[in-house]
């Protein structure tokens, strides 16, 4: 397949630094041919077909084993994939939970995998099935309602956020609702020295822990923020316009798009360093410099 019609949604990079990119076939309509293609590349170049799934994948992260990818649909379809293609397991949330929820992301979180989605559900993956960790006083709060991410310390003190600027945790041993200074949505979370980062709508940038939060000042930007991503000493937050960077307490534009970097959206970090992945484009940033990554 030409690599000019595949559209970038997300991607992972394993233990031996390979990166794992889920895309789909841009001349495909996908509510006819629902699909994800799984691509990858090595750090030497090479280029590797890792298979593909007939949905429509909400994301993909890396296992909790280190050395493969996990992708979730929509509905619910775990799909679990070696870097050879191999299939070990495709399970579905439903077999376990009979749940009216559309599923809106997967993430790997302290060597745990979690989803969640709609109707403010969330689930952890363990001892081979979805388990069910949200509470009826989740599920009954007002509608519209969705999780849309997760983040988090340890399963002991994770952060689940989404619609209406609604956070829960658990760090008090049971979830509970925290006091959050907005209404927006909130879209992806990270944590760094020892503080909680959420980012969304109109470029709302929230950092708090337990029920402490404030809003940093994004100076006037509009732009939804899609991905937040800590590296280094440093915050990253993707919008469509380009990424930026918190660092020592200021806000800046950290990369511009320009023609080494069309478009941006997920951002992820592995052990080459932080990655990003726009609709047509793959760039790393590696402590130092970035690089565009070309593929043959």
């Amino acid at each position: 397949m030409d690599k000019n019609n595949l559209i970038y949604l997300s991607g992972a990079e394993v233990s031996d630094r390979t990166v794992i990119i889920c895309c789909q076939n841009a001349e495909w309509d996908t509510k006819e041919i629902p699909h994800s293609l799984y691509r990858g590349f090595t750090y030497e170049g090479d280029i590797l077909s890792l298979g593909h799934a007939p949905m429509i994948s909400v994301g993909i992260c890396a296992s909790n084993t280190g050395d493969g990818f996990v992708s979730l649909d929509p509905e619910g379809e775990f799909l679990e994939l070696q870097l050879n293609g191999d299939h070990i397991r495709n399970s579905i949330l439903k077999e376990y939970n009979e749940v009216n929820s559309i599923f809106r992301f997967a993430k790997l979180i302290d060597g745990t995998i979690y989803a969640g989605g709609t109707n403010n559900y969330i689930f952890r993956f363990e001892n081979n099935k979805w388990n069910e960790i949200g509470t009826d006083a989740m599920r009954d709060e007002p509608a519209p309602k969705s999780f849309e991410n997760a983040t988090g310390f340890s399963a002991q003190e994770l952060y689940t956020f989404g619609w209406k600027g609604a956070i829960w945790t658990n760090s008090s041993g049971e979830w509970k609702k925290m006091s959050s200074p907005t209404k927006c949505i909130l879209n992806d979370g990270d944590v760094h020295n020892e503080q909680v980062y959420i980012a969304g709508q109109l470029g709302t940038i929230l950092r708090g822990r337990n029920n402490k939060w404030e809003i940093i000042d994004s100076k006037g930007l509009n732009a939804d923020i899609w991905s937040v991503q800590s590296f280094g000493d440093s915050v990253y937050f993707a919008t469509a316009r380009g990424i930026l960077r918190f660092k020592n307490e200021e806000l800046t534009v950290f990369k511009q798009l320009g023609p080494d970097m069309r478009t941006t959206r997920n951002l992820f970090v592995g052990p080459s360093g932080l990655w990003s992945v726009g609709l047509s484009d793959i760039a790393l940033f590696d402590g130092e410099e970035w690089h565009t990554i070309k593929q043959n």
